[in-house]
């Protein structure tokens, strides 16, 4: 082996994993000859062994560690490296713990607020005096603070100056903070003091915060009041997480907000309704499905398909396989619900007939069923206008053959011609109707106006030409048309034997020789019947026929009269009648009389009660100008009954001399009296519609007001 160099030799590095089976040739100074050793045995000498030793093998480290452990006081000197495990019960540092890594019992657990922003820190050293600080870096490290940052940190309130007693946590959602057992400490950073690592810092405290920042405290830079790249920033709490934008400032406002997962009640301070766990966001780009949890609402931004649906309601939108259906819609089964395109074609046939209907160049369908309804009201208008020209503008003949008269029962037929006036209206209305019947005909639905519906209007005109003639034909029409219209069905019988004369109506014109001012009826003249006294029999004085229920006499078939003055030259008699005759009212159930149509009364009848007879007065303004005369036998029985005079109607009353007041006579409701003459007089009373009653005569064994 002498002529082989070991440069010459193969590498065995890529047999290292082998190490344990290599062999070494060793020369050993007090062998006679070379020996071997294995690579694992080179190995177990060469590396370096753990060894566990009690602590006092230790030297001084006993009595050390006993007075730290127990905390009675003590110290450690110097660096102290320990090579392996150790296990302690509790670990208590007073400044910064360094480690590469750190390993949880599987479950990570934070309480506070957990930060994503632009900066943070841990402060290293702070002097409250000058407002300085610093941050604490790594051999190398930037630090990632810069000039008018917004910072914030939370540290125990034990050990600041805090004199703040917080007992519970708050976050009143605009930045504003607090940990029970913690000081909030606000800073904004106002001049770099390193340049180069940007670790040592001036800063100044939010106004109205007191408590300085402290050693080992850490602390985020959430905002910056000039640097718009370093505004941003995440935060997450136990309930809900934040992304902000904007941050110029110390306060969270909703433009801040740009984002927010979990609970969002707390944007109810910002004026937002919102409630419970959900998202608020400002914008979704959405490459996949969304549903509520029934599945009745969804959107597949993949495909562009979508429903909107109201369970209770049962209405909805879908857009499925290009169709958009709306309506009533059935999640289940996609083609229900009205399909959107078919609607449009609807609206747009819609659209196209409105066009027609409100086209002057045709008649549409509701154009048609408004001709039919003008259509019956022109010939309901022809009817009436015809009827009226028999009257007005028509002469009269009788129809014969030969010399001969026609005659039906033995009357001559009569005819009646309607004069050249009315022919222009036939004509008009003869083509207002074929108008009306062309233009309404079911097919086609819409009906292009030719020149033939101009008769329409030439009708109106003529209607109106025609209703101007009849108008003044009825100014100037007698009182000898009024009556052969009102007696027309009536004829005249004359027996010239025995110069007898039956009619229906026998009058006197006057020197005119036109109007009616005298005349008898056997049948009602129109506008002339009484209600309470029947027809007209006999009138005289009057304007004309069509004033005869005012003339200045009428006599009525009741035998009533009324005549406007009159002087005899004899005498006249108005009879008596008894209480229970024909003229006076009688009510069985109260046993009263009522005064009616006889005005001179003998008390005699039934009685009101065994020794009383009851008679009520009218009070209504028909009996003004009445006069009652009463006539009660003077002589006496024992069985003879008085008579109570009433006028119980509160607008009404009775005036005599039994009562009166400081300004005259009073009126009384009731009067007593018996034996003799008394008479009174119906005269207006102050309230409208009625009359009261005054006595103008009494001549009566006794006469009181009734006070029973």
């Amino acid at each position: 082996m002498d002529d082989i160099r070991i440069k010459d030799l193969t590498s065995a590095a890529g047999q290292l994993n082998e190490f344990d089976n290599f062999e070494f040739i060793v020369d050993v100074p007090s062998a006679e000859a070379s020996m071997k050793v294995s690579g694992k045995d080179v190995k177990s000498v060469m590396s370096p062994k753990q060894h566990t030793h009690a602590l006092s093998d230790v030297s001084g480290l006993t009595g050390e560690l006993e007075k730290k452990l127990d905390k009675k006081g003590g110290a450690i000197t110097g660096d102290l490296s320990v090579m392996g495990d150790t296990y302690l019960r509790r670990l208590h540092l007073e400044e910064f713990l360094e480690v590469p890594e750190y390993r949880y019992n599987r479950v990570e657990t934070l309480v506070g607020d957990k930060w994503s922003a632009p900066g943070c820190g841990i402060v290293a050293a702070v002097a409250a005096e000058t407002c300085t600080l610093t941050v604490k870096l790594e051999e190398g490290e930037v630090g990632t603070l810069r000039e008018n940052d917004l910072c914030m940190g939370i540290f125990l309130q034990a050990a600041t100056n805090d004199v703040t007693d917080v007992t519970v946590d708050s976050d009143d959602s605009f930045g504003n903070r607090t940990y029970a057992g913690f000081t909030t400490c606000y800073f904004r950073l106002t001049e770099c003091l390193d340049p180069i690592n940007y670790s040592e810092w001036r800063y100044e405290l939010r106004d109205g915060y007191s408590v300085h920042p402290q050693v080992a405290m850490h602390f985020v830079a959430f905002g910056n009041t000039s640097a718009p790249e370093r505004q941003t920033s995440r935060y997450e709490t136990r309930t809900y997480m934040r992304f902000l934008v904007g941050m110029n400032d110390w306060t969270i406002r909703t433009e801040n907000i740009a984002a927010q997962f979990g609970d969002l009640s707390n944007l109810a301070a910002h004026g937002l309704d919102m409630t419970g766990y959900s998202a608020y966001l400002k914008n979704i780009y959405l490459t996949g499905f969304i549903s509520d949890r029934t599945g009745d609402s969804w959107f597949n931004s993949a495909t562009g398909e979508m429903q909107l649906f109201n369970r209770t309601t049962g209405y909805g939108v879908s857009f499925r396989d290009g169709v958009l259906r709306v309506g009533r819609i059935d999640p289940a089964k996609p083609d229900s619900g009205t399909d959107f395109d078919t609607l449009l074609q609807s609206v747009s046939d819609t659209q196209e007939v409105l066009r027609q209907i409100n086209s002057d160049a045709c008649v549409s369908p509701v154009e048609k069923s408004f001709l039919r309804e003008r259509g019956q009201d022109i010939r309901n208008e022809y009817e009436q206008l015809r009827a009226e020209a028999l009257t007005r503008i028509s002469t009269t003949g009788y129809r014969f053959i030969g010399d001969k008269a026609l005659t039906v029962n033995g009357q001559r037929r009569i005819v009646r011609l309607l004069n050249d006036e009315w022919t222009p209206y036939e004509e008009a209305f003869l083509a207002a109707v074929a108008a009306v019947e062309h233009y309404t005909q079911a097919e086609p639905e819409f009906i292009p106006i030719d020149e033939d519906f101009a008769a329409l209007e030439r009708y109106y005109d003529a209607r109106r030409k025609i209703a101007g003639v009849l108008d003044n034909a009825t100014k100037t029409a007698s009182d000898l048309d009024y009556l052969r219209e009102n007696f027309r069905d009536i004829s005249t019988e004359i027996d010239g034997t025995s110069g007898m004369v039956l009619s229906g109506f026998m009058g006197v014109k006057d020197e005119s020789n036109v109007k009616v001012v005298a005349g008898m009826a056997g049948s009602v003249v129109e506008g002339t019947a009484s209600d309470k006294h029947g027809k007209l029999m006999l009138f005289a004085g009057a304007d004309g026929i069509r004033n005869a229920a005012t003339a200045a006499t009428r006599i009525y078939e009741d035998g009533h009269m009324e005549v406007g003055s009159g002087i005899f030259s004899g005498y006249s008699k108005v009879l008596f009648k008894r209480l229970d005759e024909e003229g006076t009212l009688y009510d069985s159930a109260t046993r009263k009389y009522t005064v009616d149509r006889n005005f001179n009364l003998i008390i005699l009848g039934k009685r009101y009660a065994e020794y009383l007879f009851w008679l009520d007065l009218p009070s209504s303004s028909d009996f003004i100008g009445c006069v009652l005369n009463i006539y009660d036998s003077p002589m006496r029985t024992y069985s003879s009954a008085s008579l109570v005079i009433a006028a119980d109607d509160v607008e009404s009353g009775i005036y005599s001399t039994l009562k009166k007041g400081a300004f005259g006579f009073e009126p009384v409701p009731r009067i007593e009296t018996y034996g003799g003459i008394l008479q009174l007089l119906a005269v207006p009373s102050t309230y409208a519609d009625k009359c009261m009653w005054h006595v103008t005569y009494q001549h009566m064994t006794e006469f009181k007001i009734y006070e029973g």
